[in-house]
């Protein structure tokens, strides 16, 4: 939850996921907390309010996440990958295995910002009547947990299947990310952080990217890797492969060391 300004929304969410079997809560900047209007409001749920995380930023909260809802009713100036509830829940469902997943709820007045949603893979909502769209934050948090807990629910009957014939791997094999199989665990958010400040200045000194009147690229980047969901062997590649950039640019690569071991065909002057 961000930047909360109500402690008695605090309480309630703490006992809509106390209801729905979790309890990692996580405040960013809240208004006021602790607080009795809290506590009387989470009920059975002091455990949670207890146990809370408080962080000053967004980026604090997310850094160990590797997939990332922001919450929203309203659209933005850039379209986003957006799912309904039941369809993000599932798929957060699906990847806990995979490491930290976050839900990002913001303000009671004004939801999140452009820039805190930036920060999500997926956008969530929840379809409401259109006539009167209104929920209250803490209503929004026991729908988001009920779906979840449906879909925990679902997995858990769901059989498992298993081939026989299939001889069984030494090797460890990753989880599902999506559908498909993967071999690499997921870059989170911490190193993320990281990878957009490198790409935007790698673009700055090859002089396609104008750092001062940047429009909306670097957004229309962040939604590209936010989709693709880089895994970390292809982060440290593409890490990598921005230095190369920048040090070509800058013409100090390759070092005078070896260029003058190497002769233009590559082929040692030795």
């Amino acid at each position: 939850m961000v930047n909360t300004t109500l402690p008695a929304n605090i309480g309630a969410a703490a006992r809509a996921m106390k209801t729905m079997g979790l309890s990692h809560l996580t405040l960013v900047d809240p208004k006021t907390f602790p607080s009795p209007d809290a506590t009387a409001l989470a009920a059975g749920a002091a455990n949670i309010l207890d146990n809370v995380t408080i962080v000053k930023t967004l980026e604090e909260a997310i850094a160990d996440c590797t997939l990332v809802f922001g919450t929203s009713a309203r659209s933005r100036t850039i379209p986003w990958p957006l799912l309904d509830v039941r369809s993000a829940t599932k798929l957060a469902t699906d990847e806990t295995s995979n490491g930290e997943i976050a839900i990002v709820f913001g303000r009671e007045d004004r939801g999140l910002t452009n820039e805190e949603l930036a920060q999500a893979q997926f956008h969530l909502t929840i379809p409401v009547n259109e006539e009167y769209g209104v929920l209250n934050v803490a209503a929004a948090i026991q729908v988001v947990c009920y779906e979840l807990r449906m879909n925990a629910l679902l997995k858990q009957d769901k059989p498992v299947q298993s081939n026989s014939n299939q001889k069984e791997s030494t090797q460890q094999q990753m989880p599902l990310i999506g559908h498909m199989q993967w071999d690499e665990p997921l870059a989170d958010q911490a190193m993320m952080q990281q990878f957009y400040p490198h790409l935007e200045a790698m673009l700055a000194d090859i002089d396609f990217i104008d750092p001062k009147n940047p429009r909306l690229l670097p957004l229309r980047l962040r939604r590209l890797f936010g989709r693709v969901r880089l895994d970390r062997m292809e982060y440290n590649l593409l890490r990598g492969i921005f230095g190369r950039v920048q040090a070509l640019s800058k013409g100090t690569w390759p070092p005078a060391s070896m260029q003058n071991s190497v002769t233009p065909s590559g082929i040692n002057d030795e």
